[in-house]
């Protein structure tokens, strides 16, 4: 009941509140985990290509880590000892430094005969001991209607022995003539130290008796062979192989000693030294750029 001002009264009755309309609730989006991919999503990776990329990285370290072992591989060293490939090759780099600033000099030391020239002394190796095993067949009458026997075995013998001994001691004498090798590209005989003029002269004493023997062997040849009447033909024939023969043994010395230096050959070792291991810390290091790339 209310009182109104002049008094009187008015059955009024009390009324609730309106509520207000409360907002209408949303359903509840999913949370989603944004450490995973979204394949539905375009642009973004599915888990089996992250997947397949961290198979690929593994790889790629895998690779790697075998290229730097091989690389880590004690090697001999040409000076003596064993370094790393890695110390190999830093001594090879210097070596050819020196080399390329002494050429750009104007140095001739270095340079290298062609290469069908360097293939001379093994030929000639072959035809001295063919020439020296005709020799000694000779002289410890092998039968060659019935080759097979001792006497051949031990011709066989000492025409190897004589023909490696031979070549051994001239190829020994043109590296030692190539230490004194300058930067014209020559070697003069003044400038020799003792040993080398000693090693020198020994090696054409050496020239001297195998031209000798091949020049006594064909002469008793060809007089079998003609007779009283060889005539000058006794002394021709035998004489230009002998001189052929001292000439080729001659040649061995001086390809020897003007083919390179002592620092081309020093080079030519370091790089054979470290060519394996290298070349497969490469083949690695290529096929890990290719799954990289990938």
């Amino acid at each position: 009941m209310t009182t109104e001002a002049n008094g009187n009264t008015s059955p009024v009755p009390n009324l609730p509140a309106t509520p207000e309309p409360s907002p209408v609730p949303r359903p509840r989006q999913p949370e989603s985990d944004s450490r995973a991919p979204a394949p539905d999503v375009p642009g973004q990776p599915s888990l089996a290509d992250h997947d397949q990329h961290r198979r690929w990285e593994w790889r790629v370290r895998r690779l790697l880590a075998e290229a730097d072992h091989w690389m880590l591989t004690r090697v001999k060293h040409p000076d003596g000892g064993e370094r790393t490939v890695t110390e190999t090759r830093a001594d090879e780099e210097g070596q050819r430094r020196q080399i390329n600033r002494e050429t750009d000099m104007g140095s001739r030391k270095h340079r290298r005969l062609p290469r069908w020239q360097g293939w001379i002394p093994k030929f000639v190796l072959s035809f001295d001991f063919a020439l020296l095993l005709y020799f000694f067949a000779g002289i410890t009458d092998v039968n060659w209607q019935s080759p097979v026997s001792m006497s051949l075995a031990f011709a066989i013998i000492l025409a190897g022995m004589v023909t490696v001994l031979a070549y051994g001691f001239l190829s020994f004498t043109g590296h030692r003539m190539r230490s004194s090798k300058n930067h014209a590209g020559t070697v003069h005989l003044d400038e020799l130290d003792g040993f080398t003029k000693a090693a020198f002269g020994t090696a054409m004493a050496v020239i001297a008796v195998l031209a000798v023997l091949m020049y006594l062997r064909i002469r008793s040849e060809v007089i079998d062979a003609l007779g009283q009447q060889a005539g000058v033909t006794a002394v021709v024939i035998p004489l230009a192989v002998a001189v052929v023969s001292a000439v080729a043994n001659y040649l061995v010395v001086l390809i020897h000693a003007l083919d390179g230096s002592d620092e081309v050959a020093r080079l030519d070792k370091l790089a054979a030294a470290t060519r394996r291991p290298a070349r497969k810390a490469h083949r690695l290091r290529r096929r890990a750029a290719q799954q990289a790339h990938r």
